[in-house]
């Protein structure tokens, strides 16, 4: 399992955050995330849609980030990997190996620069095609949604917390 899946799952799996550690922008929900250790590991944010596609971010400290979708519709293997395509008009497909991190959802591995992430962080119409299913999204403040989280890496890498 990679490093993605493990991201995820500690997003999953943590208890709520205290009230500093987490985000808004607009609709998108975000928060900092820390291991058993207390050690930062990274920041998500997310845009939940309950029935229907949930969409979200993750961002380690090393800038690394992925995108999370997640739909009731999906029955997938946890733990297993996936082919996935992200579509957009004016640009080539985008081919990529997503970590299935929950039984409904994908980690999807993006690259900053690369023109889909670009168009995506700048709020186009996209699809997600996963073999079992093809996803429309248009989320709408997602350029504001990643600086957040950006924001969030920023202001947690190197810090470390213990709970009590």
């Amino acid at each position: 399992m990679r490093l993605w899946a493990l991201t995820w799952l500690g997003l999953v799996l943590a208890a709520t955050s205290p009230e500093a550690d987490t985000f808004q922008s607009g609709d998108w929900k975000g928060r900092a995330n820390f291991n058993g250790e207390g050690t930062f590991t990274d920041c998500t944010v997310l845009l939940p849609d309950p029935a229907h596609t949930t969409l979200g971010f993750v961002m380690t400290p090393e800038a690394d980030i992925g995108m999370f979708v997640a739909d009731s519709a999906l029955r997938l293997k946890p733990g297993e990997q996936k082919p996935v395509l992200v579509l957009m008009e004016g640009q080539h497909p985008f081919a990529a190996i997503a970590d299935i991190v929950a039984e409904n959802g994908v980690l999807i591995p993006l690259k900053k620069g690369d023109p889909v992430f670009d168009a995506i962080a700048e709020g186009s119409k996209f699809r997600v095609s996963v073999r079992e299913k093809e996803f429309a999204l248009e989320p709408e403040g997602t350029a504001e949604a990643l600086e957040a989280l950006k924001a969030c890496v920023e202001s947690h890498r190197g810090k470390n917390r213990v709970e009590l």
